[in-house]
C-alpha cells in the first residue's frame, strides 16, 4: 500500500481580503503553502505529491523554481474552478493502485503535525476513509433565516472537521464520477464520499491544525 498526497492551491482566498491568495503569503520567510508541504515532504511514508495552481502560478518561472528542488516527486496540474475540480485533475495524473491511499490536505493548514498523519494514515490501512475532527465545546443552535432559534443541537455527536483526508483510491474516485454525473458539490471529499455511501471514520484532530481563513489567524508578511 502506497500513499500519495494531493494539496489543493489553486483558490483565490476571497475572504483574506489581499491582492494574492492566501497560501502565496509569507510566514516568516517562506510561503504558508512551502510551510504546509514540508510535513508531507518529511513524511517517510509518502510517495509522492500532487499540486494543482492557479494558472497564474503556472506561468510565474521563479515560483516554479521554488518547487523544482523538491526531495521527493511532486507533480504540478492546472486547477479547476472549483476545489472538487481541482482535487480531480491531479487525481487523473496519479498512476496507483486501486487500494492505495490518497491523501487530501489544505494549502493552508500549515500546522498539522506529522503525529496526526501518521495517526491518519496507520488507521486508513483498515479503513477506506478517515479524517480528524474536533468535539464542539460551544452550544448550537439552528436558526431561521430571520435569525430566530428554531432548535438547540445535541453537541455531543458533532465534529468540526479537519485535513487531512485519507481515501482508498478507487472509492475516492468512484465518488467523484457521482458527483459529476450527479451534478453535485461538496466542501470536502468526505462529504462526497458519505454521498457515495460509503463509511467515513472520524478520529481525534489536533486544535493547532488551524485552517488559515483570515489575517487575524496568524502574523502574516
Amino acid at each position: 500500500m502506497e500513499f500519495f498526497v494531493v494539496i489543493p492551491a489553486s483558490g483565490s482566498g476571497v475572504r483574506f481580503g489581499s491582492g494574492i491568495p492566501k497560501q502565496f503569503h509569507k510566514f516568516g520567510n517562506r510561503e504558508i503553502l512551502f510551510h504546509t508541504l514540508d510535513k508531507f515532504l518529511s513524511c517517510k511514508k509518502v510517495n509522492s505529491i500532487y499540486l494543482s495552481l492557479h494558472p497564474d502560478y503556472l506561468r510565474k518561472k521563479s515560483f516554479l523554481d521554488k518547487l523544482s528542488g523538491s526531495v521527493k516527486p511532486l507533480v504540478i496540474s492546472r486547477g479547476g474552478a472549483t476545489r472538487q475540480e481541482s482535487v480531480y485533475r491531479s487525481l487523473l495524473k496519479i498512476k496507483c493502485k486501486s487500494t492505495d491511499r490518497i491523501i487530501i490536505h489544505d494549502a493552508v493548514r500549515p500546522f498539522v503535525s506529522g503525529k496526526l498523519i501518521d495517526r491518519l494514515i496507520s488507521v486508513s490501512k483498515r479503513e477506506d476513509c478517515v479524517i480528524p475532527g474536533l468535539e464542539l465545546h460551544d452550544t448550537i443552535k439552528r436558526i431561521d433565516r430571520k435569525g430566530y432559534v428554531r432548535e438547540t443541537i445535541a453537541r455531543e455527536t458533532l465534529r468540526s472537521v479537519q485535513t487531512p483526508q485519507v481515501f482508498r483510491y478507487d472509492k475516492l474516485m468512484k465518488a467523484f464520477e457521482l458527483a459529476f454525473r450527479g451534478n453535485y458539490t461538496c466542501t470536502d471529499e468526505a462529504s462526497l464520499m458519505e454521498k457515495a455511501g460509503f463509511k467515513v471514520k472520524i478520529i481525534e484532530g489536533e486544535t493547532s491544525n488551524i485552517k488559515i481563513t483570515t489575517r487575524k489567524d496568524v502574523k502574516i508578511k
